[in-house]
């Protein structure tokens, strides 16, 4: 097991991260992340010290995670910004927690690695018109919509939106109501 203070270096290190990328992640955007995302990476942290001093391999736990993440997952469409954060977020906790390494200077070198990279990334993301999430929107249809051939498809969505150039992908069908949700990217 790691020393005492060796476990608190570890922990500052990956809160440090996840907090740096947290609050980057969140600045001027439309879509927040929610804070409890940046619990995710302390639980997977401390998970990770269990599994290195139990007598579970490590493969249980990344059993456990993969079946809580696709119980979880399923409920709710997440964006991309916040399935980045998470998986970053995983990957810093599981680098802290189980990587042997005796010169903590090397670690968090890896850390401000990937910390940086993010923020560069997410820098990008933010300048780039196309990729960016404030540029869709959601258009509601019936479910006739899906018997259409794809040009009149589109025809339909330029009507409804008066768009011409975009991307639409079925967000959401829901049968009770008989609609279509439909998210388009301009």
């Amino acid at each position: 097991m790691l020393e005492l203070q060796e476990l608190f270096e570890r922990l500052a290190i990956l809160c440090i991260s996840i907090f740096t990328l947290y609050y980057f992640s969140n600045r001027n955007r439309n879509i927040r992340l929610h804070p409890l995302l940046g619990l995710i990476s302390v639980c997977t942290f401390f998970m990770c010290l269990v599994f290195t001093k139990a007598e579970y391999s490590l493969g249980v736990g990344f059993g456990l995670f993969a079946i809580f993440s696709i119980l979880r997952f399923r409920t709710e469409t997440f964006t991309i910004q916040t399935i980045v954060f998470l998986f970053v977020s995983i990957t810093l906790s599981l680098l802290d927690g189980l990587l042997p390494i005796k010169n903590l200077e090397i670690l968090l070198g890896i850390n401000i690695s990937i910390v940086v990279i993010y923020l560069v990334l997410n820098y990008l993301e933010k300048k780039s018109p196309i990729v960016s999430e404030k540029n869709s929107i959601e258009v509601i249809s019936s479910l006739d919509f899906l018997q259409l051939e794809e040009a009149e498809r589109k025809r339909v969505l330029t009507e409804k939106t008066k768009l011409k150039n975009f991307s639409y992908n079925i967000k959401t069908i829901n049968l009770n109501d008989n609609i279509v949700i439909l998210k388009l990217s301009h």
